[in-house]
């Protein structure tokens, strides 16, 4: 089970899709409904509406 927070890799919260089951930060258990994803040239914001709640995950574009 995934436990979401910001410090989780991008490409492990891209692979996330509605129906997983996640645990939050404050460790409760939920089930993914859906996720939407912004992004602007200085990170990705992922919104995830979960079963009961949502959660929110901001990820700095790393710039070379």
């Amino acid at each position: 089970m995934t436990i979401l927070s910001d410090k989780l890799p991008t490409s492990t919260l891209l692979e996330l899709k509605a129906g997983d089951e996640i645990k939050t930060a404050d460790g409760q258990t939920d089930t993914i409904k859906s996720i939407h994803i912004s992004e602007t040239d200085e990170f990705l914001m992922f919104l995830f509406q979960l079963e009961g709640n949502h959660v929110v995950v901001k990820k700095l574009r790393q710039v070379c």
